[in-house]
C-alpha cells in the first residue's frame, strides 16, 4: 500500500526534531559555560578587590611584587570578562540556531496536520460515495420487494 503524504513526511519531522533537540542541548551547554565564566569573573573581581585593600606597606620589593600581582589579577579579570562576552555571543548564536530549528519543526508539524486533514476528508468522501452507491443498489431491491415480487 502506498504511503500517504503525512506518512512520507514523518522521517523529515523526526530529523527536524532531532536537530532541534541538538540545538537545544548546545544552547543549554552555552548557558552553563556562561554561568561558569561569570562565576569565575566574580571570584577574580572579589579577589582583586580584597588584594587591593591589603597592606600597602613594606619594603620596596614587596610593594613592587604587590603591584605586579595586582596587574596580573587585572589582566586575568580582563581576559575572563572577554570570555564572558564571548559566551554571551555564543548563547545568542545558539538561541538563533535553536529558534530556526524550532520553526522548522513547527512548519513540518503544520504541514503534516494539513496533509492529515486532507487525507481524512478524502477518506470521508470515499466512504460517503461507497455508502451512497450501496444505498442506490438497495433502493431498487427494496422497491421490488415492496411490490410483491
Amino acid at each position: 500500500m502506498a504511503r500517504t503524504p503525512s506518512q512520507r513526511l514523518e522521517p523529515l519531522q523526526n530529523v527536524a526534531e532531532n536537530r532541534e533537540d541538538e540545538a537545544s542541548r548546545r544552547m543549554l551547554e552555552a548557558q552553563r559555560l556562561l554561568a561558569e565564566r561569570e562565576a569565575r569573573l566574580t571570584e577574580l573581581a572579589r579577589y582583586r578587590a580584597d588584594y587591593e585593600r591589603g597592606p600597602m606597606e613594606g619594603s620596596p620589593r614587596l610593594l613592587i611584587n604587590h603591584r605586579l600581582f595586582l596587574d596580573r589579577l587585572r589582566d586575568a579579570e580582563r581576559f575572563q570578562r572577554q570570555l564572558v562576552e564571548q559566551s554571551q555571543l555564543e548563547i545568542a548564536n545558539e538561541r538563533a540556531r535553536w529558534l530556526a530549528r524550532h520553526r522548522e519543526v513547527k512548519t513540518l508539524d503544520q504541514l503534516a496536520d494539513l496533509y492529515r486533514k486532507r487525507e481524512r476528508a478524502t477518506e470521508e468522501r470515499t466512504t460517503q460515495k461507497r455508502l451512497d452507491e450501496f444505498a442506490l443498489r438497495l433502493t431498487p431491491l427494496q422497491v421490488a420487494g415492496d411490490s410483491g415480487w
